[in-house]
């Protein structure tokens, strides 16, 4: 887990979350292409090994169930470092690619709190049962912003579209971009 000390120059604060078989160095480009101002970048990685390499939030199988609460624990971990530092809820993002966007997406509708924002890149959502019974949802104020390629070989743009519409069933602000182009 990354130490995290505040910074005064930083006003927000994205915990960056990558995709199936990626690492804690995975985002870190993108931090550097996307030259945000006043803000402090958390790179953390999954808990799980990936079969060939890298490392996964999930663990398990449709058939047996899948493990995700040591990746819940990393966030609620790095929420709450960033919280002791300084950092309010709404100034804590997080942005999660892939695998990374649908543990971003299943976290935020299960806690009992707010942040600034969410940013999925090319995710889905696994369970889509559990949105849909949902009814007391204490983060509706989490903003959340659905990226995806139109192109996306991997994971169909298709599925950012269910996502928006269960979100915005929900009652989160929620606002999608298809772009041109892969994931």
């Amino acid at each position: 887990m990354p130490a995290i000390q505040f910074v005064q120059a930083s006003r927000r604060a994205i915990i960056a979350i990558h995709g199936w078989t990626g690492n804690v160095n995975y985002l870190k480009s993108l931090s550097e292409q996307w030259l945000f101002t006043e803000t402090k970048w958390i790179f953390i990685e999954g808990p799980y090994k990936a079969k060939p390499k890298g490392f996964s939030w999930f663990k398990g199988n449709d058939k047996n169930g899948w493990e995700y609460e040591k990746s819940f624990d990393i966030l609620i971990h790095t929420i709450q470092s960033l919280i002791e530092c300084g950092y309010q809820h709404k100034q804590i993002y997080m942005l999660g690619f892939s695998q990374g966007a649908c543990l971003a997406m299943e976290f935020i509708v299960r806690q009992k709190f707010s942040i600034g924002g969410v940013i999925p890149i090319s995710g889905f959502i696994k369970d889509k049962s559990y949105f849909k019974e949902s009814k007391n949802i204490f983060s509706k104020d989490t903003k959340i912003l659905l990226l995806h390629g139109q192109k996306d070989n991997i994971v169909n743009a298709k599925e950012s579209k269910i996502a928006f519409k269960l979100f915005v069933d929900l009652g989160f602000k929620t606002g999608i971009h298809i772009f041109k182009g892969g994931a």
